[in-house]
């Protein structure tokens, strides 16, 4: 066999390999994530998917500017029968605060590919637990519940300067564990009672982490 031959064989060769590795490739999942208008969310999960380094899967995070449930989930259903087949899944994420409409947008997902992803009383409790373990009731001398999550002394102690804007990226990186354990234990004792606090923003973040094949985060 010439020189010619040989190289021509050896490249042919190397194309198919390229194909079947290609054609062994998993598609990448599609993963909708729709939450209430303020930046705190976009941040967290945008400096998560960083830290994950998450290539195997296609993560959109999409503002809905109207900050009350039924609305993030009516505009996640939008966007679903706007593109039936493009997503794998699409999680809501909200507050339970004292949002009159919250029963409402639990209902609006049933019999859909939606999930909610609930924080009572609101996103910040999931922060709080980066730090503290606690299971103490917000708002009940009437006051704003997020307010005294945010005033609560582990909070301010750790997340310093806090802002819609805030970067996450230490805090992530240096407690997301102790998150992720606080959280499913308080959630095992309030979350099917519904009972308060508790947050489901523990299922989306460990959802995040099986993608990117990050077993301890």
């Amino acid at each position: 066999m010439g020189t010619d031959d040989l190289l021509k064989k050896r490249k042919a060769g190397a194309q198919e390999s390229h194909k079947r590795n290609t054609k062994n490739l998993s598609p990448k999942q599609v993963i909708l994530i729709v939450y209430e208008g303020e930046k705190t969310e976009k941040n967290y999960f945008e400096t998560l998917k960083k830290q994950l380094n998450l290539t195997n899967a296609n993560i959109i995070i999409d503002p809905d500017s109207n900050p009350s449930p039924s609305s993030v989930v009516k505009y996640a259903k939008q966007k679903l029968k706007q593109n039936p087949n493009e997503y794998d899944a699409i999680y809501c994420v909200f507050d339970r605060d004292r949002h009159r409409d919250f029963n409402k947008a639990l209902n609006m997902v049933k019999n859909t590919i939606i999930q909610t992803i609930v924080s009572d009383p609101c996103f910040e409790f999931w922060i709080l637990l980066h730090f503290n373990k606690t299971k103490k009731i917000f708002g009940i001398s009437g006051g704003s519940p997020c307010k005294e999550v945010q005033e609560e002394k582990a909070f301010r102690k750790n997340v310093k300067n806090y802002a819609k804007d805030y970067d996450f990226k230490e805090i992530i990186t240096q407690h997301l564990e102790t998150a992720i354990n606080y959280a499913k234990e308080i959630n095992s004792q309030n979350e099917a009672q519904r009972q308060t606090p508790y947050t489901q923003v523990v299922v989306l973040v460990e959802k995040l982490r099986e993608l990117a094949g990050d077993k301890k985060g």
